[in-house]
């Protein structure tokens, strides 16, 4: 049951792609321990971006986990580092070096990431809540 939707450039390869639903799920399965694992990928163009203002700028991919809310912080932290990695090497991305109003500078490759976490309650398959359903593991962390 857990989802995860990654925003990408149009244009990567297919073995890139592969790649990176193979990494997306095994991070995916190895924080949430339960079937039905799904990853979407979503292409986007370059005329269909902007960052910043500016129109195709270098792409900055965006992870929206679709899951329940039972991760330990640990958990969490392993997923997006998992996940950030497995984008990284998908897209080839550079490292930037960001200076801050205060001086201090931030190296990022901007792969934004969100969690909107769904109770149980407020989830089904097919015709069976989430909460119901024993296919999901929910006392597992």
């Amino acid at each position: 049951m857990p989802v995860v939707i990654i925003d990408i450039p149009s244009g990567l390869t297919k073995s890139a792609k592969a790649q990176l639903h193979k990494d997306a799920f095994e991070s995916m399965h190895h924080a949430y321990q339960m079937p039905d694992c799904r990853v979407y990928l979503r292409e986007w163009a370059a005329e269909q971006t902007s960052f910043d203002d500016v129109i195709g700028a270098a792409f900055r991919p965006i992870c929206h986990f679709i899951v329940p809310p039972i991760l330990t912080d640990e958990s969490r932290r392993t997923l997006v580092s998992r996940m950030s990695s497995a984008v990284n090497r998908a897209c080839n991305l550079r490292t930037e070096v960001v200076k801050l109003p205060g001086g201090e500078e931030v190296s990022t490759q901007w792969v934004l990431q969100f969690f909107f976490e769904v109770p149980l309650e407020l989830a089904a398959l097919d015709g069976l809540m989430a909460i119901e359903n024993p296919m999901v593991f929910k006392d597992k962390h």
